[in-house]
Order: structure tokens, then C-alpha cells, then sequence
């Protein structure tokens, strides 16, 4: 393989990476720099893909290494909506509901066993993706 047909391949998974996001396909990209490099200097075919080789897994050691050290958003940490307010669409049962919150319904459960009685509630927590309500007396319309 040529000098440029290397460059070539390398741009296009680099280009790749536009489409993807997770800066694999970068490393990839980048790692085809070695083998053209390689080309330019005369080596054979087989150092050349040697090189590419070497060159994607340091890359991608690197962008392990990358990923790994930046922090995650831990649960406790990302934005909640406990203390919104719900408007209770219907009660399906003692405990369940479904409500509407930002425009969208949701399933609701309640955080006490009382027996639903309100049009209204307050989010006290969000557990696999349904809420949890409350719906006191000093909730208001």
C-alpha cells in the first residue's frame, strides 16, 4: 500500500468519527499514520501492517485510558425533580397513577399506602424511571 493510499484510509476513519463520537474510529485514523510513515521509508507490506496494529491498540489504550478517567455522574448527583409538581391524570389502583410532568405522562406510584384521593402531587423520588408521589393535604392546585 502506498503513502497516500494510508493517508487516505487514515482520513476516512477519521471522518468515520464524526459520525460515531466515541474517538475509536480516531484512533484508528491516526494509527494509519505509522504504516504511511513506514511506506515513506521503504518498508515492506508486512511492517506496514504490523505498524497499523501497533499503532491502534496504543490508540486505543489511550482512549480507554481517557474514558476511564473522566468522572461519571454519579446518581445522586444529576439533576433531579423531587419537590415538582404532577397533575394526577387517573389512579389505576391504591398505589398507582398516571400523571402528567413536563407535558409528558408518566406512571407514578405513591409514597404512602393512603388511599389515592388527590388531583395533585409532589415528586419525593424517581426509581427506575417512574415517580414517586406524594399527595398531602397542603398540596394546592
Amino acid at each position: 500500500m502506498g503513502f497516500i493510499l494510508w493517508l487516505v484510509v487514515g482520513t476516512l476513519f477519521m471522518l468515520a468519527e464524526i459520525g460515531i463520537g466515541n474517538f475509536y474510529m480516531l484512533a484508528i485514523g491516526l494509527a494509519c499514520v505509522y504504516p504511511a510513515i513506514a511506506t515513506y521509508m521503504g518498508s515492506s507490506i508486512g511492517i506496514q501492517f504490523v505498524a497499523v496494529f501497533v499503532g491502534t491498540l496504543v490508540h486505543t489504550v489511550i482512549v480507554l485510558t481517557i474514558h476511564k478517567s473522566r468522572p461519571s455522574i454519579p446518581a445522586s448527583d444529576m439533576p433531579t425533580d423531587v419537590g415538582q409538581r404532577v397533575e394526577v391524570i387517573e389512579w389505576l389502583d391504591e398505589g398507582d397513577a398516571r400523571v402528567k410532568y413536563r407535558g409528558k405522562e408518566w406512571f407514578a406510584d405513591k409514597a404512602k399506602g393512603e388511599m389515592p384521593d388527590a388531583d395533585h402531587g409532589v415528586i419525593q423520588s424517581v426509581q427506575y424511571g417512574r415517580l414517586v408521589i406524594s399527595t398531602g393535604q397542603n398540596i394546592k392546585p
